[in-house]
C-alpha cells in the first residue's frame, strides 16, 4: 500500500510504500469525540525531493481509503 506523503523542505508530494508505522499507541480520541490513529508513520527509503528520511504524524497523511473528493 502506498501513502501520500508531503516534503516538508520543499513542499512537494509523492507517493510511496516504504514506511513504516512507529510509536504506535492506537486509537485515542481528540476533545471534540473523533478517533484517530495515535502514531507516527516513518519512511524507511529517502526523500525524492531532499534525501532525508522524514517522519509524519499518522494524523497528518491522507487517507488511502478516502475518495479522491475528500
Amino acid at each position: 500500500m502506498e501513502f501520500v506523503f508531503v516534503c516538508p523542505h520543499r513542499l512537494a508530494s509523492f507517493s510511496s510504500a516504504d514506511f513504516i508505522i512507529i510509536e504506535n499507541r492506537g486509537v485515542a480520541c481528540d476533545a471534540a469525540g473523533r478517533r484517530y490513529l495515535d502514531a507516527r508513520v516513518k519512511l524507511t527509503s529517502p526523500c525524492p525531493f531532499c534525501g532525508e528520511a522524514h517522519d509524519y504524524a499518522a494524523q497528518e497523511l491522507a487517507c488511502p481509503f478516502a475518495g479522491s473528493d475528500t
